[in-house]
């Protein structure tokens, strides 16, 4: 297999040993500055109830059980890898119940409706089925004046990277910072308002919508 393939492919799922003993650190450098972005667009409370989409080894994860006390942290991930390395990184939260992780994808999320407050995901939108249908699903188990946070880098920084411009089929949505704030506002989230801030060589975005 070629390298930039298999690259691209554990970027959407990691798996074996790569993803074991490289992806879940590769990917806490890459995203780490989006996830703190996002903690701080957040706004946390101690009583909220979170949702992670994507939550790799659990760097997010561990931020957030600090902030949410009475409440509680769900995260859902598609990488067996990802969910065993998280699942040891928060060992007490999940002890505690505080924590459930689930191997689990964004189509079809293990949840009842009206569950959360706050809904984060960083750099997973390119990966996801079907955007359309799968942010109605996040949708469902968001309450009423819940916000979602959507973060990524634009299509035009993708696109600047091998890895990416080479594989298509793996990086299926890619955005304009139009496309992703119309994405969230044909979904029916109010409020759509767009935050970038510029890095060295591309922009970090997260795009925060509010269900009515």
């Amino acid at each position: 297999m070629r390298m930039k393939k298999l690259i691209a492919r554990q970027l959407r799922k990691p798996s074996g040993i790569a993803g074991r003993w490289f992806v879940g650190k590769s990917l806490n450098k890459s995203n780490g500055p989006l996830e703190d972005m996002g903690l701080e667009l957040m706004q946390l409370q101690p009583e909220h109830h979170v949702l992670e989409v994507g939550f790799g080894n659990g760097r997010l994860i561990s931020r957030m059980a600090e902030v949410v006390k009475e409440g509680s942290i769900t995260g859902i991930d598609i990488s067996r890898v990802m969910v065993s390395q998280a699942k040891k990184k928060n060992r007490d939260a999940v002890r505690s119940g505080k924590v459930k992780l689930h191997r689990a994808s964004v189509a079809d999320i293990p949840a009842a409706e009206a569950t959360f407050d706050r809904v984060f995901t960083a750099n997973t939108v390119y990966f996801w089925p079907d955007p359309t249908t799968n942010i109605q699903e996040v949708l469902r188990v968001m309450n009423s004046g819940a916000i979602f946070l959507c973060g990524l880098r634009l299509k035009g920084d993708m696109l600047q990277m091998d890895v990416v411009a080479e594989n298509r089929d793996i990086f299926q949505n890619l955005y304009t910072l139009d496309e992703i704030t119309s994405l969230l506002e044909s979904a029916g989230f109010v409020k759509v308002t767009p935050h970038v801030v510029q890095r060295k060589y591309f922009s970090d975005v997260i795009v925060v919508g509010t269900k009515p």
